[in-house]
């Protein structure tokens, strides 16, 4: 199996506390995940604070742009994936979208990866865009795909005129080295499912939910001439390792994510839906993605309040689980 985890470029204040991680230590646990066998990571993309994030007043959190972390992390290491998880595609112009994507890819040979998503608050898009309260992000993101896909293609003179994007005769070298180009989205809202289907875009879903939106998806897919076998589906759970299954239930609930997790979602159905026990626990929930015909994982969350603490979850999870997913 392929497992990725994602990397703290922008975390703190909602995920861990301020302070977490400077530049040099990220490059750090970028290079110790690779060491530790993992296939990718998938960076955060937080701009500027608003309530819906829910920060205690008076923190400032170091939450650093995306790409030029990557860029930073891709020059550091040789073969670990980097990626956005998820880029704001909203707040994302796409000619000057794709050039950083391709330059990436380029400089990386091909390690280069580009999740999209709308963004976790409404605010922060009305902040950054008080003339457009009204802008539907979903179709801004339709808008963005398709110039995206026709940039990274053999097209020439690419002419567009929508309702957010209007282009003329516009030409981008040079390509990505992947051909085609890996972007993904959630597989989530009933709206997703046309557009992954249209592009052939990879997924992202919480296991509990993945294997029944496959199925929702399934049709579009046949529809554009597609089958699930062309579409990589990473399904996303937390992980969290105790010597028992209550020693790993308490320990989570004390980290800074465990707060704001269980602020939003009851113990049982977080439980349900995620990885947290014992090793065996641990291994028993990711052999069933295993055995849903799911081959990528994604170790959405690591909950921790330190480095140390990450970097301990992440060697545990390499060590005692990955070599049983052979």
């Amino acid at each position: 199996m392929k497992i990725d985890t994602e990397f703290p470029n922008a975390r703190e204040g909602v995920f861990v506390p301020p302070g977490f991680a400077n530049p040099d230590e990220i490059i750090d646990v970028v290079r110790f995940c690779e060491d530790m066998g993992y296939y990718g990571l998938w960076a955060t993309d937080f701009i500027t604070p608003t309530p819906m994030y829910g920060i205690p007043e008076g923190e400032k959190p170091d939450w650093f742009e995306p790409l030029i972390s990557i860029a930073f992390c891709l020059a550091n290491t040789s073969k670990i994936r980097l990626g956005t998880g998820l880029i704001l595609a909203p707040f994302r112009q796409s000619v000057i979208l794709a050039k950083q994507v391709a330059a990436l890819d380029q400089f990386s040979h091909g390690r280069m990866f580009l999740g999209l998503g709308l963004g976790m608050s409404r605010d922060e898009f009305e902040a950054l865009n008080p003339d457009r309260p009204k802008a539907h992000r979903g179709n801004m993101m339709n808008e963005l795909i398709e110039l995206l896909e026709r940039f990274f293609s053999d097209e020439t003179n690419v002419s567009f005129q929508g309702e957010y994007n209007a282009l003329k005769d516009v030409n981008l070298y040079p390509k990505p080295v992947q051909r085609p180009f890996p972007m993904y989205v959630p597989l989530r809202a009933e709206e997703a499912l046309e557009r992954i289907a249209k592009w052939g875009l990879g997924v992202t879903a919480p296991f509990a939910i993945l294997p029944s939106r496959l199925q929702a998806l399934e049709p579009h897919l046949e529809a554009h001439g597609r089958t699930l076998k062309d579409i990589d589906a990473v399904a996303e759970a937390e992980v969290f390792f105790g010597k028992t299954r209550e020693e790993a239930i308490e320990g989570y609930k004390k980290t800074r994510h465990g707060q704001f997790r269980l602020k939003r979602q009851p113990l049982e159905s977080f439980l349900a839906q995620n990885f947290v026990g014992t090793v065996d626990d641990v291994l028993e929930g990711v052999l069933k993605v295993k055995a849903a015909g799911i081959d990528h994982f994604n170790i959405l969350h690591v909950p921790g309040d330190t480095l140390a603490a990450r970097k301990e979850l992440l060697q545990q999870f390499s060590e005692e689980v990955m070599p049983k997913l052979d």
